[in-house]
């Protein structure tokens, strides 16, 4: 019978890793590890959820005075460790790469005995513990001091002292051994932290695939309640927590949302969007139907109740405010850098969290700020960089508060620790509670504390090219799955962003001689291909920082910023000869907010000027003869024109919320959408006399279960290209288990 090892034992999943006998245990199957593979196991595990970066895996592995290609070692290592493990870089379960910085360790970890029961969490032991013996010097213990060798120290008595304790008292003897193995025990249970919390009995709450994921739900404790796309609106549904049917309730407004709940359930907070995230007036609403009461003037594109249900938190521009719910005692909180979002109140009331977003206006990091205002500081400083963290929400008794991480592929659900437990080590974390393949969104902790919801999205976009004149759509792309698609002016090439990937492509339209540009670790948007198919310009999104306009050379290179020095530039096009660009200009309109115009940059003597009367205004589209340049209008409803040569706008076309405008090779007309119309209809506008057709109706499409039907782009022929987006989302929920 094969003996069981003594020394202490990691276990994850399926997998128990004797550190001393160097070697991974899968049921009863023992898999061998060299040496490297094992240590960096070791390190990796010690830190779960947390980033080690390649420099502290060099300076614990190889010492500055080993001559060794480290790069080359430590791939080698790690991938060894993935196929002892049975995981892959391209769907980790166990180890993640982060680009450029380092690896993750994705399991919990646990430290087990050899009879199988758990001692302590990694971070609880040393690091020189967690090596196998090959790499200690010898003469070096690998106990865990001040645990193990003093209680032996304790328990070690000669044969004589026993005799003469025996002798003397054979009552005193049994209670001082009893002692000492209650202070052991003691000293055991003291140095075992608490287990991380985990979730468990996932399933899924709904069942269409049209949530809203970016719209936070909300609950009474006895129903979820919810919006999901349809079409050109949003429905507001409730369902039971179990899963059971969906319902749609009847708001008194277009577009209803529930932002919260009172804790009475006697009120809720709702407000009426038109697009998700702009500000809309805030209202009180009883569950009963009836008129819903304005909460005086104010507006927000976010805001909860307080513990006590008598006051919001809401965030309006750059601030963040206290009113009480009839709209009175409007109190700030303090004013931004950058737009905070989606505040939660702490359930003793005395704090408030909320999403400062950086200056792209993408998920940036959690703060916290006292109710009075006073100690702001930053929940997790220093965790990650760039930080990526969002919409946090607190468990009912305080005890634990969760969050997303917002890292590629996946969006990730942690916790952390708030209260522990003053006879009991208690790790604040952060632990990692989900990464599914859907990813995580939007966390909601029922009223009981003991379940939690969350979205769950599967992202695709699919291509299709419609003919006018038969209605008739026929697939595009279908592999590549483009987005932000565009063509270059001579209609032979294609420019587009892959989500996978996220890199930009470049390609005939029907997909041959397809090549990528990776971005060099930034974000990339919107790539457009200058007239000579030699040069894209692209949004850069540059993580934790400002975006900006860069260009790349098509056959690939380094991007550089379109102008040095000169930076919250976006949207490019192109001057019909390729001299110039027309961008959106970020500026400062204001000293609590900001806004934005179009700016003309002369590539030739490297200039950018801003083009008058244009604040506001986004998307903007040069004609293909050049005299003309498009853009939507900031609210959405209408696009303007201007008239490159007299300086001079008009309105060309209106509508609810207006798609950015593309020019069909003669620029005679100007194609747009309207997408929160009744089957977001796609139109044709005459540049001469403004004379309007609408050209495609997408009504079928959506009630076939497509959530949305996009214009994109036009062929040279003239055909609109259309994104289907077959993008699913719905709630899932789990039990929460919060030791």
């Amino acid at each position: 019978m094969e003996q069981a090892p003594s020394s202490p034992m990691l276990k994850f999943g399926p997998y128990l890793v004797d550190l001393a006998a160097g070697e991974v245990r899968k049921n009863v199957s023992r898999i061998r590890l060299q040496e490297k593979p094992l240590r960096v196991l070791a390190l990796l595990a010690e830190r779960q959820g947390q980033v080690v970066t390649r420099e502290e895996l060099k300076k614990h592995l190889w010492p500055e005075d080993t001559f060794v290609d480290f790069e080359t070692g430590l791939n080698t290592a790690v991938s060894k460790l993935r196929d002892a493990l049975s995981d892959s870089a391209e769907s980790p379960r166990y180890i993640e790469t982060i680009p450029r910085r380092g690896y993750r360790f994705l399991a919990s970890v646990e430290v087990v005995g050899a009879n199988g029961h758990g001692l302590a969490t990694p971070s609880a032991i040393p690091a020189k513990v967690l090596v196998p013996p090959q790499s200690v010097p010898p003469g070096v213990s690998t106990t865990i001091p001040g645990i193990i060798e003093p209680a032996a120290e304790k328990l070690t008595y000669s044969h004589k002292q026993i005799e003469e304790l025996r002798s003397s008292s054979a009552l005193w003897l049994r209670g001082t051994i009893a002692a000492a193995v209650l202070l052991l025990a003691f000293t055991i249970w003291w140095l075992t932290p608490l287990p991380a919390p985990q979730i468990t009995d996932l399933y899924r709450v709904t069942q269409t695939g049209r949530m809203d994921y970016q719209v936070r739900p909300a609950t009474d404790g006895v129903r979820i309640f919810y919006v999901q796309r349809a079409g050109d609106h949003y429905d507001l549904m409730q369902s039971s927590p179990n899963g059971a049917e969906a319902q749609k309730i009847v708001g008194p407004f277009p577009n209803t949302m529930i932002w919260d709940v009172t804790p009475d359930g006697s009120k809720y907070l709702i407000t009426s969007i038109t697009r998700r995230g702009d500000p809309s007036p805030l209202w009180l609403w009883p569950p009963t139907g009836g008129t819903p009461v304005k909460i005086g003037d104010i507006v927000s594109g976010s805001a909860t109740f307080s513990p006590d249900g008598k006051q919001i938190v809401y965030h309006i521009h750059r601030d963040l405010l206290i009113a009480n719910t009839d709209g009175t005692g409007v109190r700030k909180l303090g004013t931004f850098k950058d737009a905070p979002d989606s505040p939660v109140w702490s359930p003793d009331g005395q704090k408030i969290r909320f999403n400062w977003n950086t200056e792209n206006r993408a998920p940036g990091e959690i703060w916290e700020i006292g109710a009075d205002g006073s100690n702001l500081h930053a929940v997790l400083p220093n965790w990650e960089s760039p930080p990526r963290q969002c919409c946090g929400t607190w468990t009912p008794d305080g005890r634990y508060f969760l969050f997303t991480e917002n890292s590629q592929p996946n969006t990730r659900l942690y916790a952390i620790r708030e209260k522990g437990d003053w006879w009991r080590r208690s790790p604040r974390g952060p632990f990692l509670l989900a990464s599914e393949a859907t990813g995580s969104w939007s966390p909601l902790v029922d009223r009981d504390g003991r379940h939690l919801y969350f979205y769950g999205s599967s992202m695709q976009s699919d291509l299709e090219t419609l003919d006018l004149a038969t209605q008739q759509f026929s697939a595009l792309l279908h592999e590549a799955h483009p987005v932000m698609l565009s063509l270059s002016p001579d209609g032979q090439w294609i420019s587009y962003m892959q989500p996978s990937t996220g890199v930009i492509w470049t390609s005939h339209l029907d997909g041959s001689a397809s090549k990528q540009i990776p971005l060099q670790g930034m974000g990339g948007a919107f790539p457009r291909l200058s007239p000579d198919s030699r040069r894209i310009a692209f949004t850069g999104l540059n993580l934790g920082g400002p975006e900006n306009v860069y260009l790349v050379s098509a056959d690939g290179g380094a991007p550089q910023p379109v102008l040095e020095g000169v930076r919250n530039l976006s949207d490019p096009d192109w001057s019909p000869d390729g001299s110039r660009l027309v961008v959106d200009r970020e500026i400062q309109a204001g000293q609590e907010q900001t806004s934005s115009m179009l700016a003309i940059i002369d590539l030739k003597n490297l200039k950018i000027e801003n083009l008058v009367g244009s604040e506001d205004m986004h998307q903007p589209r040069w004609s293909p003869d050049g005299r003309y340049i498009a853009a939507v209008a900031g609210t959405h409803n209408e696009i303007r024109m201007l008239d490159v040569a007299a300086q001079t706008w008009r309105t060309i076309a209106q509508g609810k919320s207006v798609s950015y405008p593309l020019w069909p090779k003669d620029s005679a007309d100007i194609y747009y959408q309207d997408l929160l119309s009744p089957g977001q209809p796609l139109y044709r506008v005459r540049v001469a006399d403004g004379a309007r057709t609408m050209v495609a109706s997408f009504q079928k499409i959506l009630d076939s279960g497509i959530s949305r039907c996009v214009f994109v782009s036009l062929t040279p022929g003239g055909s609109p290209i259309i994104a289907f987006d077959r993008s699913t989302s719905d709630i899932y929920g789990a039990r929460l288990v919060l030791p």
